[in-house]
């Protein structure tokens, strides 16, 4: 387990200090459907941000009682409209902690607590991402943005890919509310934001 958080967190941090448009065939083969691609072969932003969601999970860990049971799913969901849909879905089955992940569209606000463990909203959600941040805060849901003021309204990690180069903040207050334990090597390479969001 520590050999596989290693070699993540050498990945993470790689991509960080600088991403290329230019994705290497590395990358490429993490991803669903993929392998036959050519290494100079562009992948969207979105490709990249699902590839590094997938990444951070293996940094996360959540209360055993989160989960029906050992062998129970871990579900990443997202709205229905949300563009990073086709590249989320190539996570399904994936394997983080010996759970395969799953992939859920938002059908229902009120149901978030219960059937999502990672929740993704990028900008083009903008309008409903207070009260989603809001109803999971004290559930043990990661929250994942790509707005530069994702974690600044209460969401735990925030993406964004600028000028070809990954970066990513934790509010690790959030992160705690949640019940949700974020390893030392990942707090390394983001930004962290202590006691932000709403009530701060």
């Amino acid at each position: 387990m520590y050999l596989r958080q290693k070699n993540c967190f050498e990945w993470l941090r790689r991509v960080r200090a600088a991403f290329r448009p230019i994705v290497s065939m590395a990358i490429l083969a993490w991803l669903p459907g993929t392998s036959a691609i050519a290494a100079d072969t562009p992948v969207s932003e979105y490709s990249v941000k699902a590839a590094i969601i997938y990444k951070i999970a293996k940094f996360v860990s959540w209360p055993t009682d989160a989960f029906s049971s050992r062998s129970a799913p871990l579900p990443v969901c997202l709205s229905d409209a949300d563009p990073m849909g086709p590249a989320l879905d190539g996570l399904a089955g994936k394997i983080v902690w010996g759970r395969p992940i799953a992939i859920k569209r938002l059908e229902e606000i009120s149901t978030v607590q219960t059937d999502c463990k990672i929740l993704f909203l990028s900008e083009a959600s903008q309008a409903s991402q207070m009260t989603l941040i809001s109803d999971v805060a004290n559930a043990p849901v990661l929250t994942i943005g790509d707005n530069r003021d994702f974690v600044d309204l209460g969401g735990i990690v925030t993406l964004q890919i600028e000028e070809n180069r990954v970066q990513f903040a934790i509010n690790v207050a959030a992160s705690e509310r949640a019940g949700l334990n974020i390893s030392a090597q990942l707090l390394q390479l983001a930004n962290i934001k202590a006691g932000v969001g709403p009530g701060q």
